[in-house]
C-alpha cells in the first residue's frame, strides 16, 4: 500500500509539472519543442537553458512565446545535430525559423509547408540533403528564405513563386539542377536571388527581368547557356550583376547601359562574342568590370572613360583588337587594369 501511495504520489507530481508546463505554452506547441529537442540531441546543445523543465517555456533558450503559441525558434550556432522533426509542422504560430550554422542532416521535412504565418526561414550552414520540398510553397507570408551552403539537390520547386512577399532568396552553394523556373519572374518583391553555385542548366528565363526591385542578381557558378536575356535591362535597380562561369553565349545586349546603378559587372568565363557595347559607358557607378575569358571582338570603347569609378577592369583572354584608346588614363581610380591575350 505505502508502494503503491508513493507511486501515485509521483504520478501527481509529474502531472503537476506537466500541468505547469502546458499552462505557459498550447499542448500542442510544447509537445513539438519536445521532439525538436529529442531529434537535435538537445541535452548537448551549447545552450539549452531551462529546456524540459517545469520553467516556462517563454524562458527556454531561444523561445519566444505569444498568447501561448510558440512564435519564434532562434536557435543558430547551437550544436544542434540529428534531424529536423517533422512535428515541426504543427507550430501554426511560428513567424521566424533560425537554426543555421548547426549541423543538421536529413531531409527538410514536408511538414514545414503547414507554417503558412512564417516570415523568416534560415536553415543555412548545414549538411541538409534531398530536395527542396514543393509544399514550400504554401508559406505565403515568407519574406526571407536562406538555405545556402547545405547539400540539397534535385530542381527548384515551381511552388517557390507562389512566394509573392519574399525579398531574400538564397538557395546558393547547394547541388541543385533542372532550369531556372521562369515562374521565378512573379517574385516582384525580391531585392536579394542567389542560385550562385549550383548544377543549373539551360537559359536564362527572360521573366527575370520582371523582378524590377532586384538589387543583386547571381547566376555564376552553374552551367547556364543561350543569351544574356536584352529584357536585364529593365532591372534598372541592380547594383550587382553575377554572370560568370556559366556557358553563355550570344552578344551582351545593349542593354545593359540602363543599369545605372550598377556597381559590379562580372560576365567572365563564358562564351560571349561580339563588341562590348558603346553603352558600358552609360554604367557611371561601375567599380568591377570583368568580361575576361570570352570571345569578345573589336575595339575597346571610348566610353569606357565615363565609368569613373571603376577600381579592377579585367578585358584579358578575348579577340579584342585595334589600340587602347586614350581615354582608358581617365581611369584614375583603377588599382588593375587587365588587357593580356588579346589582339
Amino acid at each position: 500500500m505505502k508502494k503503491f501511495f508513493t507511486c501515485l504520489v509521483s504520478a501527481i507530481i509529474c502531472l503537476n509539472n506537466l500541468q505547469n508546463l502546458f499552462a505557459q505554452v498550447n499542448v500542442q506547441d510544447s509537445l513539438a519543442l519536445v521532439d525538436l529537442y529529442n531529434s537535435t540531441d538537445g541535452q548537448n546543445w551549447y545552450h539549452h537553458n531551462n529546456w524540459l523543465t517545469k520553467s516556462p517555456v517563454s524562458t527556454w533558450d531561444g523561445i519566444l512565446v505569444n498568447n501561448r503559441k510558440v512564435e519564434v525558434i532562434f536557435l543558430p550556432s547551437n550544436g544542434l545535430t540529428g534531424k529536423i522533426s517533422s512535428s515541426i509542422g504543427k507550430l501554426s504560430e511560428l513567424r521566424a525559423l533560425d537554426l543555421h550554422e548547426n549541423f543538421l542532416k536529413g531531409s527538410i521535412p514536408t511538414s514545414i509547408g503547414n507554417l503558412v504565418n512564417l516570415t523568416y526561414l534560415s536553415l543555412y550552414y548545414n549538411f541538409l540533403t534531398d530536395s527542396i520540398p514543393s509544399s514550400i510553397g504554401n508559406l505565403v507570408n515568407l519574406q526571407e528564405l536562406i538555405l545556402y551552403v547545405n547539400d540539397l539537390s534535385g530542381s527548384i520547386p515551381s511552388s517557390i513563386s507562389n512566394l509573392v512577399n519574399l525579398s531574400q532568396l538564397f538557395l546558393d552553394d547547394n547541388h541543385l539542377s533542372g532550369s531556372i523556373p521562369s515562374s521565378l519572374g512573379n517574385l516582384k518583391n525580391l531585392a536579394y536571388l542567389y542560385l550562385d553555385d549550383n548544377e543549373l542548366r539551360g537559359v536564362i528565363p527572360s521573366s527575370i527581368a520582371n523582378l524590377v526591385n532586384l538589387l543583386i542578381l547571381d547566376f555564376s557558378h552553374n552551367h547556364l547557356s543561350g543569351n544574356i536575356p536584352g529584357l536585364f535591362g529593365n532591372l534598372q535597380n541592380l547594383t550587382n550583376l553575377y554572370l560568370n562561369n556559366n556557358q553563355l553565349s550570344g552578344k551582351i545586349p545593349y542593354s545593359i547601359g540602363n543599369l545605372v546603378y550598377l556597381r559590379s559587372l562580372y560576365l567572365n568565363n563564358n562564351k560571349l562574342i561580339g563588341d562590348i557595347p558603346f553603352s558600358i559607358g552609360k554604367l557611371v557607378n561601375l567599380e568591377f568590370l570583368f568580361l575576361n575569358n570570352n570571345q569578345l571582338t573589336g575595339n575597346i570603347p571610348v566610353s569606357i572613360r565615363n565609368a569613373k569609378f571603376l577600381f579592377l577592369v579585367d578585358l584579358s583572354h578575348n579577340q579584342l583588337s585595334g589600340s587602347i584608346p586614350s581615354s582608358i588614363g581617365d581611369l584614375v581610380s583603377v588599382e588593375e587594369l587587365n588587357l593580356s591575350n588579346n589582339n
